[in-house]
This record gives structure tokens, sequence and C-alpha cells, in this order.
């Protein structure tokens, strides 16, 4: 009888083992085949991650937050821009991922898929639409409608590694925002967070435009004007060569 018992739970924490396990190794097999998949299979792969993310007509997406986040870390991986409105769905969309860390993904995601050149309508459509989540895109009292700061911060990052004067152009525009928000006494949806924000918009605009981070901390410095600071680096984007 004894042996029957200690058997029995011996299964039964392995059972419970491989449930607790089973999500982990679900990711695992993903990164393993993002990179291992084969020219032939990266069509089929790619739906697959898509329906791990947001459903399809048949599925519904992964009820796991970490699997979702997996996969759409694998689009962003294999890079092909017709993955675009998949992950901007699943980040900023009518129905968008509840989970902070699948929204990140997503816009780490945007910034790494492989765009023709700086004038790609995907590219440009990527540009706008992370510009306007972090800033922009407000509920009917103002709130922002993406509150979470690693997203937000996730966003600016993929629009420093796009680059070119529409991403310095868009990272300006959100840092004026951010500057008008921050400097408003009745504004109560702003905190140390946004404040946090506007420095990584600068930071970005040294890696992007080329100025030399001393350069620009020292003008900043030089005025308490914060508007006139941001003319500043207005007038270097517009000496921008691309787009």
């Amino acid at each position: 009888m004894r042996c029957y018992f200690l058997l029995f739970a011996f299964v039964f924490a392995a059972f419970v083992a491989g449930c607790r396990n089973a999500p982990a190794e679900r990711r695992e097999v993903i990164r393993y085949e993002t990179q291992a998949v084969e020219d032939a299979d990266r069509n089929k792969l790619r739906a697959d991650l898509t329906t791990l993310l947001l459903g399809s007509a048949n599925e519904s997406a992964d009820e796991d937050p970490h699997v979702r986040a997996a996969a759409a870390q694998g689009l962003g991986n294999l890079g092909d821009p017709a993955d675009t409105d998949a992950l901007i769905d699943a980040m900023a969309g009518p129905l968008a991922d509840e989970s902070t860390q699948v929204r990140m993904e997503c816009a780490i995601s945007l910034g790494k898929l492989r765009y023709s050149g700086p004038l790609d309508e995907r590219r440009l459509l990527v540009v706008r639409t992370l510009r306007n989540r972090v800033a922009f895109d407000r509920d009917a009292s103002g709130r922002p409608l993406e509150t979470e700061f690693m997203v937000r911060s996730a966003m600016l990052s993929s629009l420093v590694g796009l680059g070119g004067r529409s991403g310095a152009t868009a990272i300006h525009d959100i840092a004026s925002r951010l500057n008008r928000d921050i400097s408003s006494s009745g504004s109560v949806f702003t905190g140390a967070t946004d404040k946090g924000l506007l420095d990584r918009c600068f930071e970005g605009l040294c890696d992007i435009t080329g100025v030399p981070t001393r350069e620009a901390a020292a003008h900043r410095l030089t005025t308490d004007d914060f508007g006139k600071h941001l003319e500043w680096w207005a007038d270097r984007i517009s000496q921008m060569s691309d787009n």
C-alpha cells in the first residue's frame, strides 16, 4: 500500500512540476524555432506566432502573457515588416494586450523590423504610432492611454533605433508635449516617470543627431526657458540630411 502511495505522490509531483514549467518550455521552443527556422518555413512560423499573440478566426490568443510576449519577441527577431500591423494591434489597437510585458515586447519588436528605407510606409506608420502612443493618445479626461513607464520607454527606444529625421522629429514632438504636461499646474496625469521620459528623449536626440551629450547638456543648463532648448534641438534636427 505504501509503495502505491509513494508512486502516486511521485507521479502527481511530476505532473504539477510539468504543468508549472510548461509555459517556460514553450517560450524556449519559440526562441529556438525563431533562431533555427529555414526560409521555407518562415511564413508558417510567423503565422503561428501571430496566432499565439492575437488569436485567429478559429483559435484564441495564448492565455499565458509570457508566451504571448515571447511570440511578439519572435516576430521582431524574424524582422518581417509585414508583421507591423499585428504588433501594433497587440500594442496599441482597440484590443491592445492587457499585459505590460506583451505591449513592451511589441514596442521593441516594431523597432527591429527590417524596413526598406526611411520612406517605407510601414516604417512611417510605426514612427507615427509610437509617437502618438507615448504622448498624444489620450482619453476624454486627458489621461494617456498608455500609462506604463516601461512600455513608453520601450517605444522611445524603438524610435531612437529607427532614427532618421522622422524619428528625431517624433521624439522632439514627444519632448514638447511632455514638457507642456510637466509645466502645466492643472495637469494631474504627470509624475516622476514623465520627467524620466523627457530625459530619455534628449538622450535619444543626441544618439540620432550625433550632437555630443556634453554640448546638449551645456545648452540645457544655460537657459531657464525650456522652450528655447527645444527650439535649439529643432534647429539641429533641421540640419539632418535624411528622412
